[in-house]
């Protein structure tokens, strides 16, 4: 009966995973790709280090979030994406805010794109 049950909980897990919209699979790794977009005009000075909203991107319950290394906008790059309270891995969250560090004097633009943010889900065993 207990192998039948756990049998069961993979199927439907399985059948969960499959039925999530995916944008990318390297091997047996899958994630999404959100892009990271201003919100506010903001003014850079090279070398500033700034908040910045961002247009919300959610972010599932038990997934991680990467930022993309590769340079998304020519002024800068985003080193962090968060919200006004951190949650738990284990809840759904929300990035509203960007970190933005400029390589040069700028102005960003609300709609203008500051990164890539990569969404991969994990299984937690703890």
């Amino acid at each position: 009966m207990r192998i039948i049950t756990r049998l069961d909980a993979v199927k439907k897990e399985l059948a969960q995973a499959k039925a999530e919209k995916l944008d990318f699979q390297v091997g047996s790794i899958s994630g999404n790709l959100r892009a990271i977009i201003a919100n506010e005009d903001m003014e850079f000075q090279s070398g500033n280090i700034k908040s910045i909203e961002i247009k919300e991107i959610p972010i599932p319950a038990n997934y991680l979030s990467y930022l993309s290394g590769y340079g998304s906008n020519s002024y800068g790059h985003t080193l962090a994406v968060d919200e006004e309270i951190p949650l738990p891995l284990s809840m759904e969250r929300k990035a509203d805010h960007a970190m933005f560090a400029a390589a040069k004097d700028c102005e960003i633009k609300k709609d203008d794109l500051l990164g890539v943010l990569i969404l991969l889900p994990v299984h937690l065993t703890h």
